[in-house]
């Protein structure tokens, strides 16, 4: 089980992201379309993302992976595995916040989606 601190420490780094992925999207969709997103609920804007260029794309996904994460950590299941519910290692949780699976399961999915390629 994670350290009370440990788990504010890293949902503290999660939010700074978050806003950090966010503000990158919004200035880059008003760019890109002229309209204002600042707005548009976090669902919305990843939706968005998912129809644009590989660099909107990828952030679009980041800040879906970061908001699973806090979502994870408001209903208390952060840090267990969203595959087999196992604990995910405090180096993995620290090396990415947002990481929603143990090893053993990034490197299952990890496999088989390379295989299907």
């Amino acid at each position: 089980m994670l350290d009370i601190e440990i788990v504010a420490q890293l949902q503290k780094n999660l939010v700074n992201e978050k806003e950090t992925v966010r503000s990158r999207l919004e200035d880059a969709l008003i760019e890109l379309t002229g309209l204002d997103v600042s707005n548009v609920p976090t669902a919305h804007l990843i939706k968005l993302c998912r129809r644009e260029s590989s660099t909107l794309h990828a952030d679009g996904l980041r800040l879906e992976k970061i908001d699973a994460a806090l979502c994870a950590i408001h209903t208390g299941l952060y840090g267990l595995c969203a595959d087999c519910e196992e604990e995910i290692a405090l180096d993995d949780l620290q090396r990415d916040p947002a990481e929603l699976r143990c090893e053993e399961c990034r490197n299952h999915n990890h496999y088989h989606h390379e295989k299907a390629s």
